[in-house]
Protein backbone atom coordinates (compact mmCIF):
# COMPACT_ATOMS: atom_id res chain seq x y z
CA UNK A 1 0.00 0.00 0.00
CA UNK A 2 1.90 3.71 -1.23
CA UNK A 3 2.31 5.49 1.88
CA UNK A 4 -0.07 8.57 1.05
CA UNK A 5 -3.32 5.66 0.55
CA UNK A 6 -1.56 4.64 4.61
CA UNK A 7 -1.95 8.21 5.82
CA UNK A 8 -5.75 8.92 4.51
CA UNK A 9 -6.62 5.39 5.93
CA UNK A 10 -5.42 6.63 9.32
CA UNK A 11 -7.10 9.71 8.65
CA UNK A 12 -10.30 8.29 7.79
CA UNK A 13 -9.63 6.18 11.09
CA UNK A 14 -9.53 8.89 12.98
CA UNK A 15 -12.63 10.83 11.58
CA UNK A 16 -14.73 7.86 12.20
CA UNK A 17 -13.60 7.11 15.79
CA UNK A 18 -13.86 10.70 16.81
CA UNK A 19 -17.34 11.26 15.19
CA UNK A 20 -18.38 7.41 16.99
CA UNK A 21 -16.56 8.79 20.21
CA UNK A 22 -18.66 12.41 19.96
CA UNK A 23 -21.94 11.47 18.50
CA UNK A 24 -22.24 8.26 19.85
CA UNK A 25 -20.55 6.76 22.84
CA UNK A 26 -20.51 10.51 25.06
CA UNK A 27 -24.28 10.57 24.60
CA UNK A 28 -24.48 7.45 26.94
CA UNK A 29 -25.08 8.26 30.50
CA UNK A 30 -22.43 6.44 32.37
CA UNK A 31 -22.46 8.00 35.60
CA UNK A 32 -19.51 10.44 36.69
CA UNK A 33 -16.94 7.60 37.31
CA UNK A 34 -17.19 5.95 33.81
CA UNK A 35 -15.76 7.41 30.82
CA UNK A 36 -14.75 5.42 27.83
CA UNK A 37 -13.23 6.57 25.21
CA UNK A 38 -13.24 4.33 21.90
CA UNK A 39 -11.34 6.80 20.47
CA UNK A 40 -8.22 5.94 21.83
CA UNK A 41 -8.28 2.83 19.41
CA UNK A 42 -6.86 5.13 16.66
CA UNK A 43 -3.69 6.24 19.51
CA UNK A 44 -3.27 2.35 20.12
CA UNK A 45 -3.28 1.37 16.72
CA UNK A 46 -0.47 3.90 15.02
CA UNK A 47 2.28 2.01 13.45
CA UNK A 48 4.53 0.19 15.61
CA UNK A 49 7.95 2.20 13.99
CA UNK A 50 6.28 5.28 13.70
CA UNK A 51 8.96 7.73 15.39
CA UNK A 52 9.57 9.65 18.34
CA UNK A 53 8.46 13.19 17.52
CA UNK A 54 5.75 12.25 15.13
CA UNK A 55 4.23 9.93 17.59
CA UNK A 56 4.01 12.97 20.07
CA UNK A 57 2.97 15.68 17.48
CA UNK A 58 -0.31 13.04 16.24
CA UNK A 59 -1.81 12.64 20.00
CA UNK A 60 -0.86 16.27 20.76
CA UNK A 61 -2.72 17.19 17.59
CA UNK A 62 -5.45 15.01 17.84
CA UNK A 63 -5.73 15.86 21.56
CA UNK A 64 -6.42 19.60 20.34
CA UNK A 65 -8.83 18.29 17.76
CA UNK A 66 -10.63 16.00 20.30
CA UNK A 67 -10.62 19.08 22.78
CA UNK A 68 -12.45 21.45 19.81
CA UNK A 69 -15.17 19.06 19.52
CA UNK A 70 -15.47 18.36 23.47
CA UNK A 71 -14.81 21.58 24.67
CA UNK A 72 -12.37 20.51 26.87
CA UNK A 73 -9.45 23.16 27.29
CA UNK A 74 -6.47 20.89 26.71
CA UNK A 75 -7.82 18.05 28.93
CA UNK A 76 -7.24 15.89 25.82
CA UNK A 77 -4.22 16.84 24.47
CA UNK A 78 -2.19 16.79 27.68
CA UNK A 79 -3.55 13.22 28.41
CA UNK A 80 -2.96 12.25 25.03
CA UNK A 81 0.67 13.78 24.82
CA UNK A 82 1.41 11.71 28.13
CA UNK A 83 0.17 8.43 26.36
CA UNK A 84 1.59 9.07 23.30
CA UNK A 85 5.06 9.52 25.76
CA UNK A 86 4.68 6.76 27.39
CA UNK A 87 3.79 5.06 23.94
CA UNK A 88 7.12 5.09 23.18
CA UNK A 89 8.53 3.81 26.17
CA UNK A 90 6.45 1.10 26.18
CA UNK A 91 7.00 -0.38 22.79
CA UNK A 92 10.26 0.32 23.42
CA UNK A 93 10.70 -1.90 26.60
CA UNK A 94 8.39 -4.36 25.86
CA UNK A 95 8.36 -5.52 21.71
CA UNK A 96 11.05 -6.92 20.02
CA UNK A 97 13.27 -5.02 18.06
CA UNK A 98 12.68 -7.22 14.67
CA UNK A 99 8.59 -6.66 15.33
CA UNK A 100 9.62 -2.77 15.96
CA UNK A 101 11.53 -2.78 12.28
CA UNK A 102 8.57 -4.54 10.56
CA UNK A 103 6.10 -2.11 11.18
CA UNK A 104 3.55 -4.21 11.96
CA UNK A 105 0.31 -2.46 13.63
CA UNK A 106 -0.07 -3.33 17.30
CA UNK A 107 -3.53 -4.78 17.13
CA UNK A 108 -4.83 -8.16 18.48
CA UNK A 109 -4.58 -9.98 15.29
CA UNK A 110 -0.91 -8.71 14.74
CA UNK A 111 0.46 -9.22 18.27
CA UNK A 112 -0.96 -11.49 20.29
CA UNK A 113 -3.72 -11.06 22.76
CA UNK A 114 -1.44 -10.99 25.82
CA UNK A 115 0.40 -8.54 24.69
CA UNK A 116 -2.26 -6.26 23.40
CA UNK A 117 -4.13 -6.20 26.11
CA UNK A 118 -1.16 -5.55 28.46
CA UNK A 119 0.12 -2.76 26.11
CA UNK A 120 -3.88 -1.19 25.67
CA UNK A 121 -4.59 -1.48 29.44
CA UNK A 122 -0.69 -0.09 30.61
CA UNK A 123 -1.59 2.94 28.03
CA UNK A 124 -5.45 3.57 28.30
CA UNK A 125 -4.84 3.86 31.92
CA UNK A 126 -1.83 6.30 31.75
CA UNK A 127 -4.39 8.54 29.61
CA UNK A 128 -7.53 8.11 32.31
CA UNK A 129 -5.24 8.78 35.41
CA UNK A 130 -3.44 11.93 33.78
CA UNK A 131 -7.43 13.08 32.39
CA UNK A 132 -9.21 12.72 35.86
CA UNK A 133 -5.99 14.28 37.99
CA UNK A 134 -6.16 17.33 34.92
CA UNK A 135 -9.80 17.37 35.04
CA UNK A 136 -9.66 17.64 38.86
CA UNK A 137 -6.57 20.03 38.90
CA UNK A 138 -6.33 18.71 42.29
CA UNK A 139 -4.97 15.24 44.55
CA UNK A 140 -7.35 15.89 46.90
CA UNK A 141 -9.61 13.65 44.80
CA UNK A 142 -6.67 11.18 44.98
CA UNK A 143 -8.91 7.94 45.54
CA UNK A 144 -11.77 9.03 43.40
CA UNK A 145 -9.44 10.19 40.51
CA UNK A 146 -7.50 6.55 40.59
CA UNK A 147 -11.17 4.24 40.71
CA UNK A 148 -12.43 6.61 37.78
CA UNK A 149 -9.43 6.04 35.82
CA UNK A 150 -9.28 2.15 36.91
CA UNK A 151 -12.86 1.89 36.03
CA UNK A 152 -13.03 4.02 32.68
CA UNK A 153 -9.37 1.83 31.56
CA UNK A 154 -11.44 -1.02 31.87
CA UNK A 155 -14.31 -0.12 30.36
CA UNK A 156 -12.25 1.60 27.80
CA UNK A 157 -10.29 -1.53 26.88
CA UNK A 158 -13.19 -4.12 27.12
CA UNK A 159 -14.69 -1.59 23.97
CA UNK A 160 -11.46 -1.62 22.30
CA UNK A 161 -11.13 -5.81 22.23
CA UNK A 162 -14.99 -5.81 21.66
CA UNK A 163 -14.26 -3.18 18.69
CA UNK A 164 -11.10 -5.38 17.22
CA UNK A 165 -12.76 -8.55 17.69
CA UNK A 166 -15.79 -7.70 15.26
CA UNK A 167 -13.41 -5.20 12.59
CA UNK A 168 -10.54 -6.43 12.57
CA UNK A 169 -10.31 -10.12 12.39
CA UNK A 170 -7.73 -10.70 9.39
CA UNK A 171 -4.51 -11.25 9.89
CA UNK A 172 -3.87 -8.29 7.35
CA UNK A 173 -1.47 -5.87 8.34
CA UNK A 174 -4.17 -2.23 7.97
Amino acid sequence: MKMTNKILLQIARFLILLLLQVLIVNKVELGTLLQPNIFLLFFLTLPINLKPIPTLLVGFMGGLVLDMFMDSAGFHSTALLLFSFARIYYIRSFTHIDIVESGVTPMMVNMGFRWFITYCLTLVFVYHLAYAFIESFSFRYFVENLVSAAASALLTTVLVILFQLLFFRTGKDT
